[in-house]
């Protein structure tokens, strides 16, 4: 591109520049980000700079750079997609259904990138760079958002502004096909029952729901992890969280020392450090301490009651208080691994699909309330989004057996 030929020093009047690219991905799709960075870039790049799994950089023939930032921690992504819906949930369309399809859209993107770059007098040359980065929100299904704080579809419409503007008549929530596709599949009978199942509970308990939507994950689909893989599961995320506790509880005074007792005493009876995840390692390696984190591992073990819940092991009726961490640790500590193997009982594909469906109408309604700032009170929303990850990790959906990237979309 000769527009991006390397100008004389003195011509040169560069400012920076922000736009961020928001996408609903599935792990496949993400994976394959740097990939397409680097193919809508080809014919603009000098040198293109891979810093750590979330950064990247292009050197410009020009001798500028082009920085990508890439957020796909839900952690991270969940609070921000839900003060963007919030935010443009004041702009008052006038097509109260295409309103409700755009803040659905942005409450979904669980992929964010920031792109830094910068700008000179060329006209022509922004105009190629805006394109460029329209041509990736493309390759991703993604949507562009301005620093004005105006949402473009990929194809450069106005998807929505804080002025109310639009230039859609219509419009239904996109992804990069691994997502929502399933949404649209073919469903068996098995599948409508369950999904009929799910809507009677929720308006026996004047929930809201969308009647509309199929079953997330078809009975056809779903890949149930062996009960060995789910004991290992449940006993490392039990060692995160027992973990978290001790520092959240500050009764300790040295709760490093006495985190490393616990672990070492679950990993005696579990194996623990041979089946954590790379957040969780991470986690009881000391990598990750901070009150935030403490909190967020703190909160797996209403996981861990799905978990032991799936195993027979446990019941757990519906999320409105949160699990009792001694009657979970009673479990854990008086047993090991051998003879939790011998007690438990892995459910039926119907039970684990059927309360999947049902988590998955109990989040949307949360999320909707949130952004609606509307209030659910037949059930706690926190603890949904718990068993929520944790039903999806079950029953597969997505296809993602990776625990770090469950994705509990709604």
């Amino acid at each position: 591109m000769g527009l991006f030929r390397k100008k004389k020093k003195e011509e040169q009047q560069w400012q920076d520049a922000v736009l961020t690219l928001y996408a609903c991905n599935g792990v496949n799709g993400i994976r394959k980000i740097p990939e397409y960075i680097q193919e809508v870039f080809i014919n603009a790049t000098e040198r293109f700079l891979q810093i750590d799994k979330e950064h990247y950089e292009i050197l410009l023939k020009d001798h500028t750079t082009i920085k990508f930032n890439l957020m796909t921690d839900p952690d991270e992504t969940i609070p921000q997609a839900m003060g963007m819906a919030h935010y443009f949930s004041q702009a008052e369309l006038e097509d109260q259904t295409l309103n409700k399809m755009i803040l659905k859209q942005i409450t979904i993107f669980n992929c964010i990138i920031g792109i830094e770059f910068q700008m000179d007098d060329n006209t022509e040359r922004r105009k190629v760079l805006i394109d460029l980065i329209f041509q990736l929100a493309q390759a991703i299904t993604g949507f562009v958002l301005t620093p004005n704080m105006s949402l473009f579809h990929y194809n450069g419409k106005l998807l929505i502004s804080i002025e109310g503007e639009t230039a859609f008549d219509s419009f239904y929530p996109e992804s990069d096909g691994t997502i929502l596709d399933r949404e649209r599949g073919e469903e068996t009978q098995a599948d409508i029952d369950r999904k009929e199942r799910s809507i009677a509970i929720c308006k026996e308990k004047n929930i809201p729901c969308i009647e509309h939507l199929k079953a997330f994950v078809f009975e056809s689909e779903c890949k149930i992890p062996a009960k060995e893989e789910i004991v290992r599961r449940l006993a490392a995320v039990f060692a995160a969280s027992v973990c978290s506790e001790v520092f959240i509880s500050g009764q300790y005074e040295e709760p490093e020392k006495m985190a490393e007792e616990m672990m070492e005493e679950l990993d005696n009876r579990y194996d623990v450090w041979n089946w954590l995840s790379d957040r969780e390692r991470a986690y009881l390696s000391g990598e990750l301490d901070s009150e935030e984190n403490h909190s967020q591992f703190n909160w797996k073990y209403e996981c861990c009651a799905v978990l032991l819940w799936a195993l027979s092991l446990m019941e757990i009726g519906e999320p409105v208080e949160i699990c009792s961490a001694s009657e979970i640790g009673a479990i854990l500590w008086n047993n090991d691994f051998d003879s939790l193997m011998q007690a438990a009982q892995l459910r039926s594909k119907e039970e684990l699909l059927d309360m999947q469906d049902l988590m998955l109408r109990y989040d949307w309604a949360c999320v909707d309330a949130r952004i609606n700032e509307k209030e659910i009170t037949a059930v706690n929303g926190s603890v949904v989004y718990e068993w929520h990850y944790a039903l999806n990790w079950l029953v597969g959906a997505d296809g993602i057996t990776d625990w770090d990237e469950v994705q509990p979309n709604t």
